[in-house]
């Protein structure tokens, strides 16, 4: 017998005497002797244990932290929206109040992936002042360049002035923000009115606006908020 056929051998041994342990062990914690049909169940079970972790993994069920320290934990608002047309509902996350301003503040995006939120980015944006709508890219079938959705935005930075753009959502990222600046005065800033109230009227994909209650577990429920 040559040294290679040995060592065949005394990995098969191993690997046997592997197996027998996990089998002993699979029958002890299920009370019933090993076997191939009860294996598929157990690979089921397991499987269906990973979904349920998977749909746990929502972000916006997670308290946030009071940053300020003047409470336990800071109340958030949230986006249900579906950005990438599959029918199922994606995420925008926003940060704590601290960070918000006459202008907005950040949201981070999430994709639901079979339950499981994927966080590809963040854009800013003030919940009273955002609309989604289809991006013609959302056919491309290459991932790298394939955009969902347009987020179309308004920041205020002061007066009646601002910047109007949108930001795209892809698979893995959301592009950087890309914007012009706009007046909302009155007569003499009809154009900026006009695109604004078009923008903003109506969004060519509905969503929802939520805002968190936290309790004092950790807790978080989340309700309709008004626009």
């Amino acid at each position: 017998m040559t040294a290679r056929t040995a060592k065949v051998r005394t990995r098969r041994r191993v690997r046997s005497q592997q197996d027998a342990w996990l089998i002993s062990k699979l029958e002890g914690a299920a009370g019933w002797p090993y076997t191939q049909h009860k294996e598929m169940k157990i690979i089921a079970g397991l499987l269906l244990i990973s979904s349920i972790c998977a749909f746990a993994d929502d972000p916006s069920l997670q308290p946030l932290p009071d940053p300020t320290g003047k409470a336990k934990y800071a109340e958030r608002s949230r986006i249900i929206v579906d950005l990438d047309g599959d029918g199922v509902m994606d995420l925008l996350l926003s940060g704590s109040p601290d960070t918000f301003g006459t202008m907005g503040g950040p949201w981070t995006v999430h994709l639901n992936r079979d339950g499981d939120y994927k966080r590809i980015g963040e854009v800013w944006a003030h919940p009273l002042a955002i609309a989604f709508e289809p991006d013609q890219a959302r056919i491309q079938s290459d991932p790298e360049t394939r955009r969902y959705t347009r987020i179309w935005v308004y920041l205020r930075a002061g007066g009646s002035r601002g910047s109007f753009g949108y930001f795209r959502v892809g698979e893995n990222s959301v592009d950087d923000m890309a914007s012009i600046e706009i007046y909302l005065g009155n007569v003499e800033n009809a154009i900026g009115r006009a695109i604004y109230e078009a923008t903003f009227k109506k969004s060519p994909i509905p969503f929802k606006v939520q805002r968190s209650t936290t309790a004092d577990d950790g807790t978080v429920t989340w309700n309709e908020s008004k626009r």
